[in-house]
């Protein structure tokens, strides 16, 4: 009888050291993957890159980004004809989930404008912006920014045929503006003969443009390129200027984020990623050459 109670206890005895050596072993294996990889769950699993820091906790295991965008600013943020987020902002949105998920569509896009992107980010219902926010020193009071992505100039629009070539070539002409743009403010300070026609709303200011109104616009370069693709009468001539730095917008002194888009940021430099994403949402057009305006890997062509 004791013999028999006895192997009774040794199999029980046996079956539950097996059990926590299996339990053991997963958790020591997932645990393995989640601090190689930094963000996600692993990159055995997921694809997740360890090339890139730790997402905070709490992101992580969300198991999402939640991010706030354009949705009316093609090319960089937009709908498309199935009303999916697309354009070079979103890309690199998608990439981040990518690297941190392994996933690409792990991501919430919250559509924001200019007045409510840093309310939404100070309140805490996204956790960056990435909405055509240009690097101020008054917003550096507000949030915290990323190394720069997208360097958006202006340029100079005119009707083909046009006499004017480049930007000295404005000087005496009458010039749609938008007011109180930095394209304004460039041609008060390099072009000060040139005839201002300041106009408030874009739509406007293309519509001005095409009733001719003014010989030439000259405005911020995105836009342009997107009005020259929808109205093959007219072309971009000369050089791109007033270079306004464009970046991702994080909480004040959320290190863990901010270290985490950096990172993603300079991985998709070195990959060269970029490129690809100008070269799909804003191809050469005219004298403008979209590659001046992103971050490129050392001694690319």
């Amino acid at each position: 009888m004791r013999k028999s109670m006895m192997g009774k206890w040794v199999s029980v005895y046996s079956l539950i050291v097996l059990l926590l050596l299996a339990g053991c072993g997963n958790n020591a294996s997932g645990g393995g993957d989640s601090a190689k990889t930094g963000a996600g769950s692993g990159s055995a699993a997921t694809g997740a890159s360890a090339d890139v820091p730790a997402l905070p906790a709490a992101v992580k295991e969300r198991g999402k980004l939640v991010v706030g965008v354009k949705v009316d600013y093609p090319p960089l943020g937009y709908l498309d004809e199935t009303g999916q987020n697309a354009g070079y902002e979103i890309g690199v949105v998608k990439k981040m989930a990518q690297y941190a998920f392994g996933d690409e569509n792990a991501v919430e896009f919250v559509p924001v404008n200019a007045t409510n992107r840093i309310p939404y980010l100070e309140s805490n219902k996204i956790d960056f912006i990435a909405a055509t926010l240009g690097i101020t020193e008054e917003r550096k009071k507000q949030v915290d920014f990323s190394t720069s992505f997208f360097d958006g100039g202006a340029i100079t629009v005119v009707k083909k045929g046009s006499d004017i070539k480049a930007i000295p070539d404005l000087a005496g002409k009458k010039v749609i503006v938008i007011k109180g743009s930095t394209g304004s403010t460039y041609l008060d300070e390099n072009v000060p003969t040139a005839e201002q026609i300041k106009i408030e709303s874009n739509a406007d200011a293309f519509r001005a443009l095409k009733d001719g109104r003014a010989d030439a616009m000259f405005h911020d370069a995105v836009l342009m390129s997107e009005f020259v693709k929808t109205s093959p009468d007219y072309t971009i001539v000369g050089d791109q200027v007033a270079f306004a730095p464009m970046a991702i917008g994080v909480r004040k002194n959320d290190t863990e984020m901010l270290n985490f888009v950096n990172g993603s940021l300079e991985q998709m430099r070195k990959e060269d990623y970029f490129k690809t994403l100008i070269e799909q949402y804003m191809p050469r057009a005219g004298d403008l050459d979209p590659m001046q305006m992103i971050p490129r890997p050392d001694g690319a062509k």
